[in-house]
């Protein structure tokens, strides 16, 4: 199975403020759709709610440690090695949508394959960050440039 990171980054490496974006639509959400469509995608529950409904055509994991916690559509996970094992029953690759707690837990286990990012050309303040990444080891392959962001596939090596 293929595990795939899609985030979007201010050029701080700030993801969040206040469980959302912490700019406007910065037109990628086409890219995120065609992109994430028919496979599983999960997130943890903070990202969930932000969303507030689980999206069409994709299977949401939501990872949370509440035990009692569920949602209308979405399957719930209480450790990232579950929701993996889920996603696998689903389909041959997975993205991981958010947000910093679940990047950090999927980093660290060395499970990512690839990451899709979206590089936001600002530096908006916030209470989210990507985690520490060393990018020598995830080279650029891709890069399509947009008026405000780009979009960088990274793989590992």
């Amino acid at each position: 199975m293929s595990v795939t990171i899609v985030v979007a980054i201010g050029d701080n490496g700030v993801i969040g403020r206040d469980g959302a974006l912490p700019w406007p639509p910065t037109g990628d959400l086409s890219h995120f759709k065609a992109l994430t469509m028919g496979h599983p995608m999960v997130m943890g529950r903070a990202t969930f709610e932000s969303i507030g409904r689980p999206l069409p055509g994709r299977t949401s994991i939501v990872l949370t440690r509440d035990a009692g916690w569920s949602a209308e559509g979405v399957d719930v996970a209480h450790d990232l090695e579950s929701a993996l094992a889920t996603a696998a029953t689903l389909d041959d690759e997975v993205f991981l949508i958010g947000g910093a707690q679940v990047y950090a837990a999927a980093l660290a286990a060395g499970s990512v394959d690839r990451m899709v990012v979206t590089r936001v050309h600002q530096s908006p303040d916030g209470d989210a960050w990507f985690p520490d990444v060393d990018w020598s080891r995830w080279p650029e392959t891709s890069r399509e440039a947009h008026d405000g962001f780009d979009i960088v596939t990274h793989d590992r090596t």
